[in-house]
């Protein structure tokens, strides 16, 4: 949902870039599939074309505190090494600040990929990111730098590492990284919430928050209606509408939902309604063997099977009501928390509004379909 395909988040934008402009740290919240990574992307071109120097680091693949920070010391020589780098640095002038040096590896098109030893590292990995920022701060090569922002996408992951979690070593880092600001943004609200909410949450009250909604329909479906028009192709406001709904508002659904609806109208000057339904079956059939793949993983807990095809058949707030009970094989209340704990940390399920339900709504499609 990036360049042309980015609705609305203009706001969101703005406030992000801002923030990231006065050192303010700020924690990006969203459920996945709502444009969350490419909100970050575009407050860092904006930041960058401001004269600010932002490194952006995904962890979803990180699992160690080593791996952890190499992301974010290959984040930081990339951003001060890379196309459209305002510092002017060798590669030796980066790495001479590190209290390790890191195994480098120079690609045939230029890129730079870093590599620390874990033996080497060891437990001062936390003073390798403080090295990394501290050289993302300093790379204007003096006191007046222009702004500098570290962005840590997917940070949820740091939950799930060590005993019991890293984020308060975040804490320390943070409260040290002075005049930069990260941005910890992570899509699993569930663990988000828990490393950054209440009294005891190891992030709590470090940053201002930033939740992502899904974009209003009267937002939505304008921005449908353009895309369609510049590729030469009429969408009533009725059918966007449908789009919107049929795909739960959820960004990312709403224009795959889209994009094959005007793929099923072919040659057609109109998009229908009928095109949205071929689209819908389309995705549908595509995604099958993932579905049933993700599906046949639950195997060895049958009572997760069968609590997706419970909330695919309908959605409820009662998952511990007697007849919710019953029609998941007559589990306890216990068994029904782990299992829901299991299926929202697979991203297969989600609560909006206390409601329980089938978080992909072709997903939903493809389960209704097997059982029919």
């Amino acid at each position: 949902m990036e360049g042309r395909w980015f609705c609305d988040r203009e706001a969101e934008t703005a406030l992000l870039v801002s923030r990231m402009t006065s050192g303010i740290h700020v924690f990006v919240l969203s459920p996945r599939r709502y444009g969350k990574t490419s909100l970050l992307k575009r407050a860092r071109g904006a930041f960058r074309d401001n004269g600010g120097r932002c490194a952006y680091a995904n962890l979803l693949l990180a699992t160690s505190e080593v791996e952890v920070a190499q992301a974010i010391v290959q984040a930081v020589v990339r951003d001060l090494l890379g196309p459209g780098s305002r510092a002017r640095h060798s590669l030796e002038e980066v790495l001479r600040h590190l209290r390790f040096a890191p195994k480098v590896n120079v690609g045939p098109d230029g890129s730079v990929s870093i590599g620390l030893d874990p033996a080497v590292v060891g437990d001062s990995w936390l003073g390798v990111i403080t090295d990394a920022i501290e050289v993302l701060r300093r790379a204007g090569g003096h006191d007046s730098a222009p702004p500098a922002s570290l962005v840590l996408d997917e940070f949820q992951v740091v939950a799930n590492i060590g005993r019991g979690g890293i984020g308060g070593a975040f804490k320390v880092l943070a409260d040290e990284a002075s005049g930069v600001s990260i941005v910890f943004s992570g899509s699993h609200l569930a663990v988000m919430e828990q490393l950054t909410k209440g009294q005891g949450a190891p992030l709590h009250g470090m940053g201002e928050r930033l939740v992502l909604d899904v974009i209003d329909q009267d937002e939505m479906v304008p921005f449908l209606q353009r895309r369609a028009g510049s590729a030469g192709k009429r969408l009533a406001a009725t059918t966007g509408r449908l789009i919107y709904q049929s795909a739960e508002a959820v960004p990312n659904y709403v224009q795959q939902l889209a994009l094959a609806a005007f793929e099923a109208a072919g040659a057609e000057a109109t998009i229908e309604d009928g095109h949205v339904e071929q689209g819908f079956e389309t995705i549908v059939e595509r995604q099958a063997s993932a579905y049933a793949q993700a599906f046949e993983d639950l195997g060895s807990a049958p009572v997760q099977q069968r609590i997706l095809k419970a909330l695919a058949a309908k959605p409820t707030s009662a998952v511990y009501g007697r007849a919710f009970l019953e029609a998941v094989g007559g589990v306890n209340a216990n068994a029904v928390t782990t299992a829901l704990r299991s299926l929202d940390g697979r991203e297969l399920v989600s609560r909006k509004a206390r409601v329980w339900d089938v978080a992909d709504p072709f997903l939903r499609r493809w389960l209704l379909q097997g059982a029919a």
